[in-house]
């Protein structure tokens, strides 16, 4: 009895572990490198934080953005954010982004998403073209971020007049 208690207490304190198969069944390679699907995935979860909200749920949301943001440059993002978080709040402001193109360019370390954007305020919708090219860099994975891809700098549009610039010298909105 007491070494099945010590092995049941070894069990629980070694946690659970993951054991990855492919479609036959076979124990499957855990690549460690980042693919380009991958990193598309990373981008698209990290718009759907950033670009979709209610104005009940855009703290929550933007806090879960942050996961998705190179650690250095968070007190930046929440910096760049209060005014939108204010805006959204004082009008009622509801945003949804559905992207239909993701490109990556691991050369330049580069994500350019285009979606369509509906946002909505005072009953009226508008519907839009979204474009907004990420500026990304990898690192230690997360529970929040398991791709490890955190975001330096955000644009949005074709010209940087309205971009997020995630660092500690200067922001626009």
């Amino acid at each position: 009895s007491f070494i099945l208690l010590v092995l049941v207490v070894y069990l629980a304190k070694k946690g659970p572990e993951v054991i990855a198969l492919d479609a036959s069944g076979e124990v499957a390679k855990i690549e460690l490198k980042v693919t380009d699907t991958q990193i598309s995935r990373a981008a698209q979860e990290y718009i759907s934080y950033r670009y979709k909200w209610t104005p009940d749920t855009i703290s929550g949301q933007l806090k879960k953005a942050e996961s998705f943001i190179d650690p250095v440059l968070i007190p930046s993002f929440q910096k760049s954010m209060l005014d939108v978080q204010k805006f959204v709040k004082e009008k009622k402001v509801t945003q949804r982004v559905y992207p239909y193109d993701v490109k990556v360019d691991l050369k330049e370390k580069k994500i350019t998403i285009f979606g369509d954007r509906i946002t909505e305020f005072d009953a009226l919708s508008a519907a839009t073209k979204l474009k907004v090219i990420l500026d990304f860099t990898r690192s230690d994975r997360t529970p929040l971020n398991p791709w490890g891809i955190y975001i330096r700098k955000e644009s949005e549009g074709d010209s940087d007049r309205k971009s997020t610039r995630l660092n500690s010298s200067h922001t626009d909105i």
